[in-house]
């Protein structure tokens, strides 16, 4: 609003005379009075008097003055003495000095104590309108650069709003993207790589590693890194402590492989910057069990809060997936026991299937490496074969081992274990490949398998897998109905059978590991 003022007020070329308040001040009635009549000539109506500089200097403090027109010579208080304490107070007043005998020395010194013009004894009313315009004329040009300086100080108070925004943005950014990622990140296989390359990427470094503490916490242990040359996982750095008893990172290694100095080396009990290095503690339930380290700033000397913020924020949140990662693997490893325990059960009531499950998941995984399959899909088979028959659990110990063939309704409830199997192990959490592992191995190429009559490739490849070698591994072993079948007729039972019960490229797989 006040620019706004300004911009109106400067559009007229000459002052609004009527508002005007102006002090005349002289020693001489005559002066006085004459001004005074020429001032209102021109249009000023609020014209004041005052005999000396003393009275001048009254009348200022009880009335605030555009122009004041003072005597240089008067008796007490001079012109310019009067100018100086109109000016300690009042710096918006304009004075002009008048005098019948005005030299240069004199104009200077005036000038230099904030004088605005000088009216010379005897005056004309036409040289009044000079002044009075030229004044005016300056008082425009100051105004419109102070308009312009407080635009351009607006400006730069925008562009700092600005700038503060784009960081709030983008550290608010960063944040739900660190959430949003951590959320579906549940293999430590996947954390770190992903702490590495999220604190580079945040903070615009060069360099990051991580690390945690090896049994006793006098060493570090590389987990993951990147920039680095000659630090793979695995490799350990020695620490020291400092006189105060706290573990610290030793010169060598920060000179070496982080491209910093530090005179008395790092401490690892909080975070810390040292330049171009920030290092950040990770604590599990107060305990320490790692460090982030990040090095070389792209483009600048050293990292700032701003990075420090992050990384704080990146170490907290990693920190509680890294917890929570312990807690669920202890207890699917817990469950894992509790099934195996169940599986181990159920071989034992038949000691023709005593290692069944063992034995399939090692041909499983045979096959599945003869076919390729990437380390993801080996992890599946090797955590989900073993208990693939958990469902027999539910079917009545009578028909799992009973010596003849079975009848169609014994044989459609023997058919529900892959789905009691699934409904025991979905606590676990598995994903839905190892659940279709355990749902569709006795699914069959032609679709006439169980429970989902699924078929060809909309059988899962994994499902696909176990159920050769689970037919392989029940056909040459004893079963309560038969003895055990010779190895050709085994070979020759999943030629056949190719295209109809079994996907043809997972037996030929299989008929290349058996006859290796």
């Amino acid at each position: 609003m006040q620019v706004e003022a300004f911009q109106e007020h400067i559009t007229s070329t000459s002052p609004n005379l009527q508002s005007l308040q102006v002090l005349v001040v002289d020693d001489e009635p005559m002066v006085r009075e004459t001004l005074k009549l020429f001032l209102e000539n021109l249009g000023i109506v609020n014209v004041t008097t005052a005999d000396s500089g003393e009275n001048a200097l009254n009348e200022t403090e009880r009335n605030r003055y555009d122009y004041v027109f003072i005597d240089l010579m008067m008796p007490g208080i001079n012109g310019i003495q009067t100018l100086q304490k109109i000016h300690e107070y009042y710096q918006i007043t304009s004075v002009i000095i008048m005098t019948g005998y005005p030299s240069m020395d004199v104009v200077i010194d005036a000038m230099h104590k904030g004088a605005s013009d000088f009216l010379v004894k005897p005056f004309r009313l036409q040289d009044i309108k000079i002044i009075l315009e030229r004044i005016q004329r300056f008082h425009l040009l100051m105004e419109k650069n102070w308009l312009l300086h407080q635009e351009l100080e607006e400006k730069k108070e925008v562009e700092k709003l600005n700038n503060q925004l784009e960081k709030k943005i983008r550290l608010q950014t960063i944040m739900y993207n660190i959430v949003d990622s951590l959320s579906r990140i549940n293999r430590s296989t996947d954390l770190y790589p992903y702490l590495i390359n999220k604190a580079i990427e945040s903070c615009y470094a060069q360099k990051a590693c991580f690390m945690i503490y090896d049994e006793g916490r006098s060493n570090l242990l590389t987990l993951a890194q990147k920039g680095f040359e000659g630090m793979d996982p695995g490799i350990k750095i020695n620490l020291h402590f400092n006189t105060e008893g706290k573990r610290i990172l030793d010169r060598e290694f920060i000179d070496t492989h982080l491209g910093e100095s530090a005179e008395k080396g790092i401490t690892l009990e909080k975070i810390a910057r040292n330049n171009g290095l920030i290092s950040v503690p990770f604590d599990i339930r107060n305990e320490p069990f790692g460090v982030l380290f990040i090095a070389q700033k792209k483009g600048q000397n050293s990292f700032d809060e701003e990075d420090e913020f992050i990384l704080r924020f990146l170490a907290e949140k990693a920190a509680l997936n890294i917890e929570n990662m312990a807690l669920y693997d202890n207890l699917n490893q817990s469950l894992m026991a509790t099934l195996m325990s169940l599986v181990s059960a159920i071989e034992a009531k038949d000691p023709y299937t005593q290692q069944h499950s063992s034995r399939v998941t090692e041909l499983s995984l045979k096959i599945a490496r003869k076919m390729g399959c990437n380390h993801d899909d080996l992890q599946r088979l090797k955590s989900t074969c073993p208990i693939h028959d958990i469902g027999k659990i539910g079917i009545n110990d009578s028909i799992l081992n009973k010596p003849g063939n079975l009848t169609e309704d014994e044989f459609q409830h023997i058919k529900s274990h892959p789905l009691i199997g699934v409904n025991i192990v979905a606590p676990l959490g598995l994903d839905p490949e190892e659940l279709a592992i355990i749902r569709n191995h006795h699914e069959r190429w032609d679709g006439r398998g169980y429970p989902d009559n699924l078929k060809e490739e909309n059988i899962p490849i994994l499902s696909r897998i176990l159920a050769v070698a689970d037919a392989f591994d029940a056909m040459s072993s004893d079963r309560a109905y038969r003895k055990a079948l010779p190895f050709s007729k085994c070979l020759q039972e999943l030629k056949y059978n190719r295209c109809t019960q079994f996907d043809p490229e997972v037996v030929e797989a299989a008929l290349s590991v058996f006859i290796s």
